[in-house]
């Protein structure tokens, strides 16, 4: 059975609520897509509950068997059939229906983050990690490299060589994070004293916790937040750390990142949005064609990012108006006055839920627009977003993730159509 192994996901208690945070609060996890006829059920797998505003419509079109997926991945792959099961039990297990358009958008992903490796190497691990550790200390003080090195020169139980050793021999994602979890957990038991004390320290220096310099911040073939991943699984510690474990496998791997890539509703009119999205955040192609037309209407000069407000770390607003918001305030100053303030900023606390497009200020950006213009607004345009990664060289941007993406998706799509 080839979706066996999603249900033993589903019964090992990993997938238990809709994610209550990380830049989009789900409600009771809608998967829809308009565009792509990603026809959805509510995803009871993940949340038990139906969706508040939209019933799919029942599926239609071809659906795309296992031969015909194992044939849609490009020749010279590995235990391609493999990988077809598992983008197909992916789908099945978040209730997504396996459309053309759905298959090949997951492998298109797959093929541009991993070329369908399920625990992708990555060039200098080691210098990467030993880098943020170096920084980290250099934040805590005077006392901050001796620590660092002293943690460095320690053994994980059941080791002979140094954590130093073994980092230098690092040469895939789930390498090192073992190793790096081993640190943590080996710091925080063996000197739980100079542990707290440098955690005490990164608060005193403003810096981040130890645990934020863990360089795998992506995982897996789909390279999926390993954040979205925990907070989607929910759970205790145990179940996170297990979290970290699946996403290096191929079928952990591609079930994370399918539900990152579908797992919400947004009326696009093209894929290509939705693979922006999947780089720059939930939403953001959306809210990047809402900034161009506030930038337009109020000659407020914006950057396109898809970010409304400013997020800290953990994906929370923060306390300080972004440009964004202080445009758009200005836009309701000129245009719709009869908003609050007070209404304004609620709504945009909704940028990352589709809600955002059921609020006065949306409705009063769009109208003004078509009035000030003559022109109909956009619902997207792609994010003006730079990718700095210290698993990439140089620097990308969000565009081109997207357009490499969307070449793949299309090849696949040419593929499918000659099979028919």
């Amino acid at each position: 059975m080839i979706f066996r192994k999603f249900s033993d996901f589903a019964k090992a208690g990993h997938v238990r609520r809709p994610l209550p945070s990380f830049r989009l609060k789900w409600q009771c996890a809608r998967f829809f897509s308009i565009s792509l006829n990603f026809l959805v059920l509510a995803v009871g797998v993940l949340s038990g509950c139906a969706p508040r505003h939209v019933r799919p419509p029942e599926p239609s079109g071809p659906r795309v068997t296992v031969e015909q997926a194992t044939r849609l991945i490009p020749p010279g792959e590995k235990d391609p059939e493999g990988w077809a099961e598992d983008v197909l039990a992916a789908l099945e297990a978040h209730r997504l229906y396996p459309s053309p358009e759905a298959v090949c958008s997951v492998l298109a992903v797959i093929g541009q983050e991993s070329g369908f490796e399920a625990n992708p190497r990555v060039p200098g691990l080691a210098r990467i990690v030993r880098q943020r550790l170096e920084a980290y200390g250099q934040k805590l003080g005077p006392f901050g490299p001796p620590a660092i090195k002293a943690l460095l020169e320690g053994r994980a139980p059941g080791y002979s060589k140094s954590f130093e050793q073994r980092l230098a021999e690092v040469r895939t994602e789930r390498d090192l994070d073992r190793i790096f979890r081993e640190l943590l957990e080996y710091y925080e038991t063996e000197f739980p004293t100079t542990y707290t004390a440098v955690a005490l320290a990164s608060a005193l220096f403003k810096s981040t916790r130890l645990e934020d310099y863990n360089p795998i911040t992506t995982a897996g073939s789909m390279q999926v937040s390993v954040r979205f991943s925990e907070e989607l699984a929910g759970g205790d510690e145990r179940a996170l750390q297990r979290v970290r474990e699946e996403l290096y496998t191929r079928s952990g791997g591609v079930y994370y990142g399918t539900a990152r890539l579908l797992g919400y509703e947004a009326a696009y009119e093209k894929p290509l949005f939705r693979f922006a999205d999947y780089n720059a955040g939930f939403y953001a192609s959306r809210n990047a064609a809402l900034q161009a037309q506030v930038s337009r209407l109020t000659g407020i000069p914006l950057v396109t990012d898809g970010d409304l407000l400013i997020y800290d770390k953990q994906g929370e607003p923060v306390d300080r108006d972004s440009n964004s918001l202080r445009a758009i305030l200005s836009f309701r100053q000129r245009f719709a006055p009869e908003l609050s303030e007070r209404r304004v900023r609620r709504d945009v606390l909704l940028e990352k839920e589709l809600a955002l497009e059921e609020t006065a200020t949306w409705d009063a950006i769009k109208r003004s627009y078509q009035e000030v213009t003559n022109e109909t607004p956009e619902y997207a345009q792609l994010p003006s977003v730079t990718i700095r990664s210290p698993k990439i060289r140089g620097e990308k941007s969000t565009s081109w993730f997207a357009r490499n993406v969307d070449r793949r998706f299309q090849q696949c799509m040419e593929r499918f159509a000659r099979l028919r």
